[in-house]
């Protein structure tokens, strides 16, 4: 199980390897978010809980979903919180298609590797 503690570092390493990946300063991002820079070098470090209001304010600013910073990224469960990105405006068939066309690729995949 996982602590609080260890909750919080994966937030504040989930957000600073968001910003890195889209190329802002911290800056950039404190002004996107209407934040402080003090407060989001205070977030990503992991010396301090956020409220609410500004988790949702960085969500916005780097256009993701609020699920997306609570995910370890080391264990590769970001790859779902990809898809659920992608696929959050399409509708229940477009995201059944989708899906079916994963499992025909992966069945493929695996008879072609045998």
């Amino acid at each position: 199980m996982k602590t609080m503690d260890n909750i919080y570092e994966i937030i504040a390493d989930n957000i600073r390897l968001e910003r890195k990946r889209l190329g802002i300063t911290q800056a950039q991002l404190a002004e996107e978010a209407d934040l402080s820079i003090d407060t989001i070098k205070s977030v990503e470090s992991g010396r301090r809980a956020m409220t609410l209001d500004t988790y949702l304010k960085l969500v916005r600013a780097l256009d993701t979903t609020p699920f997306s910073f609570i995910v370890d990224m080391k264990d590769g469960k970001h790859h779902i919180e990809q898809f659920m990105f992608m696929t959050r405006e399409r509708s229940s068939k477009e995201v059944e298609f989708v899906l079916h066309m994963v499992e025909q690729i992966l069945k493929g995949q695996d008879s072609y590797l045998k």
